[in-house]
């Protein structure tokens, strides 16, 4: 009997690993908007981590979360780190800024799993607006392919690329006629620690993690 089990759970393991293996290396998950605002406003929220408070799904998932921001004030330099018990812990800095159409930021996970990956916002001029496409993509880690037995990347992460583009959406065309999205009040003041007023989400211009 003992034997027997030992075969069933060694044909469950080969089962498993060949299908892990057969996951595709790579990852693209994309979502687009079209929002009825200027492209400069819309823009200035991606680029600038200081409005991330604003629409960011992750920001509001766990309200004590910590957030460090460092480097350039928005576009290329600008440093985003964060580290929660339900976000994980990782870095972001954008790479690339190309008003008002493009932005490319390198994203480092480090918890719960470690991966790179490459996050892109393209935004494409329309008739009374512009069209917004966020895109992530990078490579399929084993963890990563073990876990999209379950669900998608392209499901889970996208159900929260379309949250993250209705709050863009909503709070750009709330700014039309602005040249760019005013940053609240308990947002981002200086360099001094501060605190989210509403969602309790401690901000600072010290880094999370050490410097290798």
């Amino acid at each position: 009997m003992k034997k027997t089990s030992g075969v069933i759970s060694t044909v469950i393991v080969v089962l498993l690993l060949f299908a892990i293996g057969q996951r595709p290396g790579t990852f693209r998950v994309e979502r687009s908007a079209t929002i009825h605002a200027p492209a400069d406003v819309v823009f200035a929220l991606v680029n600038d981590f200081r409005y991330w408070e604003q629409w960011s799904p992750w920001w509001k998932l766990e309200p004590t979360q910590q957030v460090s921001l460092a480097g350039a004030a928005s576009g290329v330099g600008a440093i985003y780190e964060w580290r929660g018990e339900r976000t994980g812990s990782g870095r972001m800095e954008i790479m690339e800024s190309r008003p008002p159409a493009y932005v490319r930021i390198r994203l480092d996970f480090t918890a719960p799993m470690r991966a790179t990956n490459t996050t892109e916002y393209l935004l494409t001029p329309t008739a009374d607006g512009v069209k917004l496409t966020w895109v992530m993509s990078g490579e399929n880690t084993f963890a990563g392919k073990a876990l999209q037995l379950f669900a998608s990347m392209d499901e889970v992460m996208g159900r929260d690329f379309e949250r993250g583009l209705a709050d863009i959406k909503s709070v750009a065309e709330a700014s039309r006629g602005s040249s760019a999205p005013s940053v609240g009040e308990a947002g981002f003041h200086g360099d001094a620690l501060t605190r989210d007023a509403a969602l309790d989400v401690v901000v600072t211009r010290e880094p999370l993690f050490p410097r290798e």
